[in-house]
């Protein structure tokens, strides 16, 4: 009898079990297919078997292998394996178990699936992830320039627009430090977290927005103020992310200077100050308690009366507003604040028990930096975003807070029943990638290359994202992009590429075939992610 309890990863014992069905169903015209299960010694066993066309001995090997085919008949009548069974065995292997076939021309086959009872440690895969996925290192307290100055990051593949920066930044008493990608800006920033940052968005490697992603995702550098100034209007998605000013280019000096000089600001206060408005007093206080830290001040008050006067009489790094109020609507607060210039108008974080229609959230999002509906985990969710738009260190918060903003990090609703086509032959990057996508809430659909991703995109619903392996038999990852994007929908959604080359005309080819980013093998996972933060789509724009 089979054990009430077993231990294994179950998405990947479930898609070898669909691939094999499949298989059997694709090769079995009349007749029977059976699934059954066993214990056999300390192993759970399942059996798999068709009264199909068969397989001769000779081929047993063969049909495991990457897209070969039995013989040249049955391809042309059944279309071949594809990579069912290859991934089907390799998945096997890497839960510490096998699958075999026993077959023979025109007698069925039954293919045998064998699983340990108790899951052993997992062996290495190919994709290189960080030792800390799940978690990003903490440091205690933030760390000074080596010269004691304040050194400002700016990243920025301009050179005649860098240098103007790094003199402006000299005179307001800043270190320039200047670089031109963004993958050497993330690795600088980490290693030495400057006081503060200037970021375009348009870098030679990635977007400048998967940097201010990175950047406000370690809570090492989450603190540090990010002005952007770039050629492309991403103002709504930067400010949102965390940025403390978005300018366009082309930009006046004055200007320039008053970014900076808002970043000196930014960069060299230690106190916050922070407005609630809230009717309900148990909720209010509560907020209170949560919110208040040393360097914090938070000011409650409950109705829009009183918040429109604590804005005439004093300005606020971050704002916490719910939509209902008895003298008014939270929305109604914010067009006031909006139209009138005697109310100062802080980072706004709208906290909510009401439902919320798509038009309102639209409306909303004008004024609006973050919105949270209350529920069981939400004062997590609003103390993570306040931290991000207060620029607080977290290093120097208590053990405890620090633990609570990683733990709401951990399960992200950017990827929340979101779905992912991945699209991938090598089933050891499938496997890893699967667990890591899962873990953040998402759901993942495979394709083992170009053809099978088209034939996932006949059906509906199309997935929210698609990771794209370059380098695939059949029909490569450039051939699949370009078909995706000839498609009357193809255009919208988000393609990143993972290429295992790094050569310097990489992205540009992979941009030029229709990828909307990429990411080089071997994976560094945290910069995927922050890749799909960027790209993915709203769940108010799909």
């Amino acid at each position: 009898a089979a054990p009430p309890t077993f231990e294994t990863d179950r998405q990947r014992l479930e898609q070898i079990l669909k691939n094999l069905l499949s298989n059997a169903i694709k090769f079995t015209e009349r007749g029977s297919i059976t699934l059954k299960m066993s214990v056999q010694a300390d192993a759970l066993v399942f059996t798999v078997t068709d009264s199909g066309i068969g397989i001769d001995p000779s081929q047993h090997e063969r049909v495991f292998e990457a897209f070969r085919q039995v013989e040249a008949s049955s391809n042309r009548k059944y279309g071949g394996t594809g990579l069912g069974l290859t991934i089907s065995r390799d998945l096997a292997r890497l839960l510490n178990g096998d699958l075999v076939l026993q077959s023979a021309a025109g007698a069925g086959s039954t293919f045998t699936l064998t699983l340990p009872l108790v899951a052993a440690p997992m062996p290495a895969v190919a994709v290189v992830l960080p030792a800390a996925l799940p978690r990003l290192p903490l440091r205690t307290q933030r760390q000074p320039s080596h010269s004691g100055s304040k050194q400002l990051l700016i990243i920025e593949d301009d050179p005649a627009f860098s240098s103007a920066l790094a003199a402006i930044a000299r005179e307001l008493g800043f270190e320039p430090v200047i670089v031109s990608t963004a993958d050497s800006a993330v690795r600088i920033a980490f290693e030495q977290p400057p006081a503060a940052v200037v970021l375009d968005i348009e870098l030679p490697d990635h977007s400048g927005l998967s940097v201010l992603d990175r950047l406000k995702r370690n809570p090492a550098t989450r603190h540090i103020p990010v002005h952007v100034i770039s050629g492309t209007d991403y103002s709504q998605a930067a400010m949102e992310m965390g940025a403390v000013g978005y300018a366009l280019k082309p930009i006046a000096r004055d200007k320039l200077q008053d970014a900076l000089r808002r970043l000196s600001e930014k960069a060299s206060s230690s106190e916050k100050r922070v407005l609630v408005v809230e009717d309900n007093d148990v909720q209010r206080e509560a907020l209170l308690q949560l919110l208040g830290a040393d360097a914090t001040e938070v000011i409650g008050v409950a109705t829009a009366k009183e918040a429109l006067a604590a804005l005439a009489k004093t300005t606020f790094d971050c704002m916490v507003v719910d939509l209902h109020l008895p003298d008014g609507s939270g929305e109604g607060l914010l067009q006031t604040m909006a139209s009138e210039e005697r109310y100062s108008f802080p980072p706004v974080i709208v906290y909510t028990g009401k439902s919320i229609s798509l038009d309102e959230e639209t409306r909303l999002r004008r004024y609006s930096r973050s919105i949270v509906i209350k529920g069981a985990r939400s004062p997590d969710r609003l103390l993570d975003e306040v931290c991000l738009f207060l620029h607080q260190v977290e290093g120097e918060m208590p053990p405890e807070r620090q633990k609570l903003l990683l733990d709401v990090r951990d399960r992200e609703a950017v990827f929340e029943g979101r779905l992912i086509l991945l699209v991938e032959d090598d089933v050891r990057n499938v496997f890893a990638l699967s667990r890591v996508l899962e873990r953040k809430g998402a759901q993942v659909d495979i394709a083992r290359n170009g053809k099978e991703a088209l034939a996932r995109l006949e059906g509906a619903p199309w997935p929210d994202l698609i990771l794209m392996d370059m380098m695939m038999p059949e029909m490569d990852g450039y051939q699949a992009m370009t078909a995706i994007r000839a498609r009357p929908n193809g255009a919208r959604i988000a393609i990143i590429a993972l290429t295992a080359n790094a050569m310097p005309n990489d992205r540009q080819r992979c941009l030029g075939a229709g990828a909307s980013d990429y990411v080089a093998k071997p994976i560094d996972i945290d910069k995927l992610f922050s890749l799909m933060r960027v790209w993915m789509p709203r769940r108010d724009a799909r």
